[in-house]
């Protein structure tokens, strides 16, 4: 009988060294993008979860129950699935190479675009899978139970069938008889094809965050590609498979990018997030450092601006200061719950924790002074000579990216 634990348990007791963690009951846990690398849940009830996005590298989940689960775009590398029970699991764009799923129950099961590259999946129940823009090089599926039809739509260059049979890679076979010297040297390339490298990884960036889809084969560039997870949800990875960015949304209207903050080329994703008026709306601290940006109106002539609360206030302070008449600055406007409202005054909160008071036509608003916000400043005002410039920089950094 399985042992109930709540995750916040399990995390907690991982965060201290504990790996063993067999039989425990945590079915229908929410928890994307958790990382539990090397932990031993075998024979553990994970029925229902949604660990989308996880970390489970060389993780012990043999004879576990898996059953509808949802690990999209989950890491399991080298992980030991044997036996276990993965009957309608979503695990597109997950990453299985040199995973062990022998006798693993894997009907009606979605592993579109995974990667399963050296997996073992002997004598196991592929009926009905859909396995469609799958890599499945070099497997082996000895003894198992599939229909030829849901194979074919994987690649299976090196792999070894359910009838031990090994499939040769096409590219070895393609009409070599009938081919002259001269047919093959100008069938090598034309004129309007495009290899990996022509594309830049701001190209690679730009195309995924302004849903220029279907993406093309070559849409990658040599460090970055794109992953389609199937409804309207896309990842970012380098090309050692670390995930950089996740999108997620039918349109660009509809779209929330999760960057994260510790991964490889963050700072540029950011950067051309901002060029295309996408603005940090949301920081996320765990299970990962991330940022969710979404695109954002910005008015004709404004400016966006980053910063603490206690450099707005300079800016603010200045700008009234500047003015000749002495009334409030509308120059100013705070990014208050994905809109923009115009400051009509800042002052210091006369509590002792400190902080300011910022009034908007949405009420007054306390922040910490060393909070990060969001404002826009009309261009129409000058500077004034000694503006503070940590106030006004376009950082592209999340915390690292962005830092304001």
């Amino acid at each position: 009988m399985s042992k109930a634990i709540t995750l916040e348990t399990l995390l907690s007791q991982f965060a201290r060294g504990v790996r063993n963690f067999r039989g425990v009951n945590l079915a229908g846990s929410v928890f994307p993008l958790v990382q539990l690398s090397h932990v031993d849940l075998a024979g553990a009830n994970l029925q229902g979860i949604n660990w989308s996005g996880a970390d489970l590298i060389k993780a012990n989940l043999a004879n576990a129950n898996l059953q509808g689960a949802n690990l999209i775009g989950a890491d399991l590398s080298g992980a030991n699935l044997t036996d276990a029970n993965l009957q309608e699991a979503l695990l597109s764009g997950a990453i299985l190479v040199g995973a062990y799923l022998s006798r693993a129950n894997l009907q009606r099961a979605v592993l579109s675009g995974a990667i399963l590259k050296g997996a073992v999946l002997r004598d196991s129940n592929l009926n009905e899978i859909n396995v469609v823009g799958a890599d499945l090089s070099e497997a082996d599926l000895r003894g198992a139970i599939a229909r030829r039809r849901d194979l074919e739509e994987a690649k299976l260059s090196g792999a070894t069938l359910p009838n031990g049979e090994v499939v040769l890679d096409a590219e070895n076979l393609e009409e070599i008889p009938v081919a002259s010297t001269g047919e093959c040297t100008a069938a090598m390339a034309t004129a309007t094809e495009t290899t990996v490298l022509e594309w830049t990884n701001e190209q690679v960036i730009e195309k995924l965050i302004l849903q220029q889809h279907p993406f093309p084969s070559s849409c990658q560039s040599a460090d970055l590609k794109v992953v389609h997870l199937g409804n309207h949800c896309y990842q970012l990875r380098t090309a050692n498979e670390t995930v950089v960015a996740m999108v997620e949304g039918a349109s660009v209207a509809e779209e929330t990018v999760t960057v994260f903050s510790e991964a490889p080329f963050a700072d540029l994703v950011a950067s051309v997030l901002q060029a295309h008026s996408f603005l940090p709306t949301q920081y996320i601290r765990e299970p990962v450092p991330a940022w969710q940006y979404e695109q954002m109106a910005i008015p004709a002539g404004s400016e966006v601006r980053f910063g603490t609360a206690r450099q707005l206030w300079k800016t603010w302070w200045l700008l009234l200061k500047s003015t000749t008449t002495g009334q409030e600055s509308s120059q100013l406007q705070l990014l208050v719950d994905k809109g923009w409202q115009p400051i009509r005054d800042i002052a210091f909160s006369p509590a002792a924790s400190g902080g300011v008071i910022i009034k908007t036509a949405a009420g007054d608003r306390h922040y910490a002074a060393d909070a990060s916000l969001i404002w826009l400043e009309s261009l129409q005002s000058a500077s004034p000579p000694n503006h503070d410039p940590s106030a006004n920089c376009h950082s592209t950094s999340v915390e690292r990216t962005p830092k304001i």
